[in-house]
């Protein structure tokens, strides 16, 4: 099974305080084929800084809409698509609400699966993830304030409703028992250990 993980730095693999990448076989996304078994070939899409659709005027290759149409047609044909994306919507310059990150995910989920069921014969299963919530440890870099970490913490139950009206499998990393590192924003090495477990779970049922 082709399984294409489009998120930002936490699915990149950036390692709290160090800024480095952690190893494959540390990654969730690395921990998650292991756990498959070789059955799952994982596709990895991280890109630090991503957004779903904000546009910094510095390095505008973050949109990850800009980028999807390329991204999806390049790795096809795909057979799960797993969008893990809103940390980096909930900074203070995008000045958006909770409601309006959520939306813009979900829409780009949704053109991502039109794209690829336009152009594939098998369509593309959906796995959205709400991304662990920030905390107070962010604060103080200029990118977050406190209504960042509100509105991080409100993502999972907004997007849970969005998933379950197309029908979409759901996961939000804040029930994973995922934990972040030292910075507050990205996960520890426990919590991609954590996030893998859950997401391999969510795919695969009782995990075998």
């Amino acid at each position: 099974m082709n399984i294409l993980c489009f998120g930002d730095s936490n699915t990149w693999g950036l390692r709290p305080m160090i800024g480095d990448r952690y190893v494959k076989n540390e990654r969730w996304t690395g921990i998650l084929g292991t756990l498959s078994g070789g059955r799952y070939n994982i596709i990895e899409e991280g890109l630090n800084g991503r957004t779903a659709d904000e546009t910094d005027v510095e390095e505008p290759y973050l949109n990850g809409r800009s980028y999807m149409t390329g991204c999806l047609l390049s790795h096809r044909p795909v057979d799960l698509l797993i969008v893990m994306l809103g940390t980096n919507d909930v900074k203070s310059r995008y000045n958006k609400s909770s409601e309006q990150v959520a939306a813009s995910i979900y829409l780009l989920a949704k053109d991502m699966r039109k794209l690829l069921d336009e152009r594939q014969q098998e369509r593309v299963k959906i796995l959205l993830v709400s991304p662990k919530s920030i905390d107070e440890r962010v604060l103080g870099d200029n990118m977050f304030d406190e209504y960042s970490i509100k509105k991080s913490r409100e993502l999972g139950g907004r997007l849970r409703r969005m998933a379950g009206k197309e029908g979409w499998m759901f996961l939000d990393a804040d029930e994973s028992g995922a934990t972040l590192g030292e910075d507050g924003l990205h996960l520890s090495a426990d919590g991609h250990i954590k996030l893998a477990e859950s997401i391999f779970n969510a795919i695969d049922g009782k995990g075998k």
